[in-house]
């Protein structure tokens, strides 16, 4: 009985030797020399920036509307941002890093309970695949959104929604 406590604290010890401890149902987050690893709970920037920690984190292969954007007087840059609040709550968020971009901001691809934050959004309509950097990982969601005419691909949107980006 005595080796299966000493075990278990073993356990313990190892897991935070390996990483902290999270809040979020006891499980360990793993930081190591895992350097492009990211996670935590996120604030919400907007509907394709979270940060975590006080990173900002630019999620990786998307793009939602820029701000101020409004279409059939929706205004879709807000409802974006609160649809990634939605999807995200007050869970733990998983990034992996890519790099950075031009802001010095974190490029991550982010999950939530394993469901990529990317297809939540694009899936949903509130946001687009952005090929350039996602390789078309998205691409199959925006169809579909686009085809069940959800979030933006709803309204009459014009044609800066998503700025001046090009997206082949």
């Amino acid at each position: 009985m005595r080796h299966k406590h000493t075990a278990t604290f073993s356990m313990i010890l190892l897991l935070a030797a390996c990483g902290q401890m999270n809040g979020d149902a006891g499980r360990a987050v793993l930081a190591g020399d895992q350097s492009d690893r990211i996670a935590g709970v996120a604030s919400v920037i907007d509907g394709d920036t979270i940060e975590i920690h006080g990173q900002r984190i630019r999620l990786s292969g998307f793009d939602s509307p820029e701000r101020g954007k409004t279409c059939a007087g929706t205004n879709v840059y807000q409802k974006a941002a609160l649809f990634l609040s939605d999807q995200i709550g007050s869970r733990t968020v998983t990034c992996t890093s890519t790099g950075k971009d031009s802001y010095e901001r974190a490029v991550a691809t982010c999950s939530v309970n394993g469901a990529d934050l990317g297809d939540l959004m694009v899936g949903a309509g509130w946001a687009r695949d952005w090929p350039k950097y996602s390789q078309g990982a998205y691409a199959d969601s925006e169809m579909r959104a686009r085809a069940a005419r959800k979030g933006v691909w709803n309204l009459d949107c014009p044609n800066d929604l998503w700025g001046n980006r090009k997206y082949d």
